[in-house]
């Protein structure tokens, strides 16, 4: 008798968000030819009805509710807690999932030894729709990165050696993931993105909306820049000098300047709790509740 496949458990969350969640949905009920799955649905205090709607429509969801919205990793820390699989699947309700998305990422991140997250690769929905692009897309090699923002397989063992995902000092949103998977990497874990894991992402469109295109690029600068203070060498920080400076250089014409300078004035006056956490070197985090960092 064939062996089982072992259950995965897919995390989403949901914000106020039901056509983007329930695209979400539809594409993985579609498009996963994996034959053992379930699904984790994790609503982040919505009062527009949209949960509601969504357990009316798929009855088999595992439903967690959060009486008020406690950001995203908090709330993908539930899921994790919360799930039974072997493997562990966040993946971002903003996203469109393409045929052999979870299968190809189980078989990369069982490929070599080392390997504790295998995310997605990120197409357009020019290329989705263009089979010679797509083609050519799934053609390329697998290849290692330094972060996975848009979704990413997991083992659930993994909690228990690289820790949750930070809500207390990346709430409500952005650079979590990019802490984790460093997290992951200074503990000589391989980081891994699957050529043939295909995903089409609308990139934070119900966050943007929600916080405001100002305030949405401090906090996005202002986490990320944070995660590679927290967890990188000094080496390693000097090769991001280019791709920071060039972020600066390209905030000048796109009116962003000042939002960019303060993301980087908030890291600076955040020496002394960015130099503890360097010493600590965040080696585990507890799962808790966030603290709430208020950029106005």
């Amino acid at each position: 008798m064939p062996q089982k496949a072992k259950l995965v458990s897919i995390i989403l969350i949901n914000w106020n968000n039901f056509e983007m969640t329930r695209n979400c949905i539809l594409s993985i009920k579609k498009n996963t030819n994996y034959p053992n799955y379930e699904i984790y649905l994790v609503d982040n205090g919505s009062v527009d009805g949209s949960i509601e709607k969504l357990e009316k429509e798929f009855h088999f969801l595992k439903i967690i509710r959060n009486p008020r919205n406690k950001g995203f990793p908090y709330a993908l820390n539930q899921g994790y807690m919360e799930a039974k699989g072997y493997y562990l699947c966040h993946v971002n309700n903003d996203a469109v999932l393409l045929d052999g998305w979870l299968e190809e990422a189980i078989k990369v991140l069982e490929s070599g030894p080392g390997i504790a997250i295998a995310g997605f690769r990120e197409v357009t929905a020019e290329e989705a729709s263009d089979s010679i692009k797509l083609q050519k897309a799934r053609s390329e090699p697998d290849m290692e990165k330094m972060t996975l923002p848009v979704g990413w397989v997991t083992k659930k063992e993994m909690i228990k050696k690289i820790g949750y995902l930070d809500a207390e000092f990346f709430s409500p949103i952005y650079g979590e993931e990019a802490d984790w998977n460093f997290r992951a990497r200074n503990k000589g874990y391989r980081i891994v993105r699957a050529s043939k894991a295909n995903v089409i992402h609308y990139s934070s469109v119900d966050t943007k909306k929600a916080i405001g295109q100002k305030r949405y690029v401090v906090l996005i600068n202002y986490h990320r820049l944070r995660a590679m203070l927290f967890n990188l060498s000094i080496i390693d920080l000097l090769g991001f000098i280019p791709g920071l400076g060039l972020i600066l250089l390209n905030s000048i014409w796109q009116g962003t300047l000042l939002q960019i300078l303060k993301s980087y004035w908030l890291n600076l006056k955040d020496w002394k709790l960015i130099l503890g956490q360097r010493k600590q070197k965040r080696a585990y985090i507890p799962f808790k509740e966030p603290k709430f960092t208020i950029i106005e």
